[in-house]
């Protein structure tokens, strides 16, 4: 299962941007900083799941840029 934590910029109020960006199914968003960028794990069953995943962030509404910031892959049985 691929799990990326992601850093967002937003073009737009941080605070909304994260809202919306939580409403999408498979990614959890830790926090906002101060500086406005919002911090978000997203999560996957395959990593063609988890790209289409961070593919969609970047057509959310007030997301600027989309940073990944870590990844990790494991094959849970």
């Amino acid at each position: 299962m691929p799990v990326s934590g992601v850093v967002l910029g937003c073009s737009a109020a941080a605070d909304e941007v994260a809202a919306r960006v939580a409403a999408v199914d498979g990614v959890e968003v830790y926090g906002v900083l101060p500086d406005g960028l919002i911090v978000a794990v997203v999560e996957a069953d395959t990593v063609e799941g988890e790209v289409s995943l961070v593919s969609a962030l970047h057509d959310v509404e007030g997301v600027a840029s989309v940073r990944l910031a870590y990844h990790n892959f494991e094959d849970v049985a």
